[in-house]
């Protein structure tokens, strides 16, 4: 039947009178109650409800609506085309289907012409159970039937008999779907129970073990015979608090939070194993039932292995406050650590001594030997370093060879100076590193503070400023600072100190000499040339600082910067010009001893596309002759890579004729002391020119100034001129100027 009904249309309830059924609509009603008591689905019900009135009422369409909170719902039906689904009763409060559940009566039509439905006919029967209508039955015809009174006795019949049974399987379909749910729900948590990473456990109020899922099985290491035998004698509890580093404070937690029903908890256990948990708990909490109020049936706790990420931490802690690779104090802790004695010296008559640290000659042994090795020292001198200090002091390491020493309480300024001098002596012991006899010595700044309104920053700098006076003095000894220290010393150690950063800055720039191939008088190639563009001070000369950049060892990446930017700019002045470019580069004796000195200018030629037979590297004869067998090897092993060799300021070492010989050498370049002479004698010009020419070697003179000079050395055979006769070192932009002029005509 539709609810599509005319506007204050009220149906004509039928008060049927009874009507005996036969035998066989017994026999029907029977085996509809039969179904109905067998617990059958509600669509079995209807089945069978329209198949057994089938033969004795002329129906099309039977269904089945129960009343449920103010609403009529249809749950079975004969046919998928039943009249609706859900009829609300606020909604549609007109509805006649209401009058029948007030009175109790049957309503039937046997010509119901209303637009928008099939139903023609029908007998809309009220289910009973005693006074009360709990829901209806219809019976739709979908033509006009004239209801025999047979129909209708029958259908009310129905409706009274199987008022209460089709209530009663409602009821207990309602159960089912209760009981589904449920079942579903718990199969659900325990899916996600079992599928978290966590384990999880539910402790009753008398701190049992109630239930726990299979990884807080695992966690606890309860295997299957484990946790069957601690099951079923109860004790699973106990095992869980043996295996606790602390079991007491764990039953004193559980305890506590008994008496707090509503508080959430979060912290760390340990077990005797080591492994770290994280645990949380919560309050259990049933769900109200008939009538009843929530209430607490446990607690819920939850665990998680934390031990990795709590290793990690730990190491990460480490990393943070301990140098990786000598396990001292790195400078964050140091600082700590002097932030706390500074604060101390208020309420302490006596002072802190900071000592600065440097290694002499750790990066030559870094450089040759190679960064594990060097590596081995270190730690190695920090084992020594701290078996040198007093219980309580403090040794760091700050990077690369530095390290600083904190020392608390002390009276007199030899305390800090004893510990300097064990320092120096623990040091004087040959290191013996993978087969190598190393020995390292250090220059030690120390500055005693006793104010302790001075800032840290202000303490390292001048145990600093202490440590580089002591090295320019001659390292491997100690410098006591003290405000006697000339400005000037000041200065130099600053320089010192701004040098060390100064590439990083970009300070550093490289200038071009042009050289002057007296062959066809045009400039063929550029000797490149350090500067140092100080912020502050402005151009520094090449030998207030390049000596300082040696001593310290920055001369190595400075001189790789050179090198790199000289090659690059020589491929590029090629590309230009159309002509090769010859590129000379200062090699410094740092740089020609380092182990993998070939190969780092091989990946720069590498890099800048600058054929090697367009270097020339200019090496000292000093630099030479230090190591002679050493210094052989490292030249083969440049010519085999197609550089030229040249060495530079010859004239003013001591060579070995023998050596010289040797060496596979390309240029000899005499030096502007000599040919400054030549005004007054020229046998020296003449005797390495003549030696020179000799060994099949090309020959440079520089510091050419005035046209005698150039003249001279004309005459005595001399290939290359280089001085400011021609000009003065030159920045690139204007160096390429002099380029230029000479590709398009002769200098001189």
């Amino acid at each position: 039947m539709t609810d599509s009904l005319a506007p204050n249309t009220f149906p004509k309830l039928d008060y049927i009178h009874t009507i005996p059924p036969s035998e066989a609509e017994l026999e029907a009603i029977y085996t509809i109650v039969r179904a109905i008591n067998a617990h059958s689905s509600q669509q079995e019900i209807v089945r069978v409800l329209a198949e057994q009135l089938k033969p004795f009422i002329r129906f099309d369409s039977l269904f089945v609506s129960f009343l449920r909170e103010g609403a009529l719902e249809v749950h079975a039906s004969s046919r998928p085309d039943h009249g609706f689904s859900s009829l609300v009763r606020d909604l549609v409060p007109d509805n006649p289907l209401w009058r029948i559940i007030e009175r109790g009566a049957i309503w039937s039509e046997n010509d119901w012409n209303v637009e928008g439905t099939r139903v023609h006919a029908f007998i809309n029967v009220p289910l009973r159970v005693g006074e009360r209508v709990v829901g209806i039955l219809h019976l739709d015809a979908f033509g006009s039937r004239q209801w025999t009174p047979a129909e209708l006795s029958l259908a009310r019949l129905v409706g009274e008999l199987i008022g209460g049974a089709v209530e009663s399987a409602d009821l207990l379909r309602q159960r089912d779907e209760r009981e589904r749910a449920h079942a579903e729900s718990v199969a659900v948590l325990r899916a996600i129970q079992e599928a978290t990473s966590e384990g999880i456990c539910l402790v009753s109020e008398r701190g049992e073990l109630l239930s726990y899922n299979r990884r807080f099985a695992d966690l606890w290491e309860l295997d299957d015979k484990t946790e069957a035998f601690h099951r079923e004698s109860g004790t699973v509890m106990s095992y869980v608090l043996n295996q606790l580093a602390d079991p007491d404070e764990f039953l004193l937690k559980i305890t506590a939070l008994w008496e707090q029903p509503d508080a959430l908890a979060q912290d760390e256990i340990t077990l005797r194993d080591g492994r770290v948990f994280e645990r949380y708990s919560a309050p259990a909490i049933a769900p109200a039932t008939d009538g009843g109020s929530a209430h607490q049936i446990g607690r819920v706790w939850t665990f998680s292995d934390i031990t990795d990420r709590k290793r990690t931490e730990h190491q990460l802690a480490h990393q943070a406050f301990y140098d990786a690779v000598t396990g001292l104090p790195n400078r964050v802790l140091f600082g700590e650590r002097l932030d706390g004695a500074l604060k101390s010296l208020m309420r302490s008559r006596r002072h802190i001594a900071v000592l600065f640290l440097d290694l002499d000659r750790f990066k030559v042994i870094n450089d040759s030997l190679g960064h594990d090795t060097g590596d081995r020292l270190l730690v190695q001198v920090a084992v020594r370093l701290r078996d040198s200090l007093r219980p309580g002091d403090i040794a760091a390491r700050f990077g690369g060879d530095e390290f600083v020493v904190l020392l608390e309480n002390i009276v007199v300024t030899e305390d800090a100076v004893n510990v300097a001098e064990r320092i120096a002596t623990a040091l004087n012991s040959p290191f013996l590193l993978a087969g190598h006899t190393v020995s390292v010595t250090a220059s030690i700044g120390i500055v005693i503070c006793s104010d302790a309104n001075e800032s840290p920053d202000d303490i390292l700098r001048k145990a600093d400023v202490a440590m580089y006076r002591a090295k320019s003095e001659g390292k491997a000894r100690h410098q006591l600072f003290s405000d006697s220290l000339s400005r000037a010393a000041m200065d130099e150690l600053q320089l010192e100190l701004d040098l060390v950063v100064a590439l990083k800055r970009g300070e550093i720039e490289v200038f071009y000499q042009p050289l002057i191939d007296l062959k066809n008088n045009r400039v063929a190639a550029f000797e490149a040339l350090t500067r140092w563009r100080h912020p502050i001070r402005g151009f520094i000369p090449p030998n207030d600082f390049i000596p300082i950049a040696e001593e310290l060892g920055t001369i190595v990446p400075i001189g790789e910067w050179v090198l790199r930017e000289a090659c690059r700019q020589a491929q590029q002045w090629s590309e230009q010009s159309g002509t090769a470019v010859l590129m000379h580069v200062n090699l410094s004796a740092r740089q020609f001893e380092l182990a993998n000195m070939v190969t780092q200018i091989s990946r720069i030629l590498r890099e800048t596309s600058l054929p090697a037979s367009q270097l020339m590297l200019e090496i000292t004869e000093s630099a030479l002759m230090n190591n002679a067998k050493n210094a052989t090897r490292q030249l083969e092993e440049l010519k085999r890579l197609g550089v030229g060799i040249s060495v530079d300021d010859f004239g003013t070492g001591y060579s070995s004729l023998a050596y010289l010989e040797m060496f596979p050498l390309d240029l000899l370049k005499i030096d502007r002391v000599f040919v400054a002479r030549m005004d007054r004698s020229e046998t020296m010009v003449k005797a390495v020119t003549s030696l020179g020419q000799a060994l099949g070697l090309e020959i440079a003179a520089e510091g050419i100034e005035t046209q005698a000079q150039l003249d001279a050395v004309r005459a005595l055979g001399v290939r290359w001129a280089q001085g400011f006769f021609f000009s003065r070192p030159l920045p690139s932009s204007e160096a390429e100027n002099w380029l230029h002029k000479s590709v398009e005509k002769t200098l001189l």
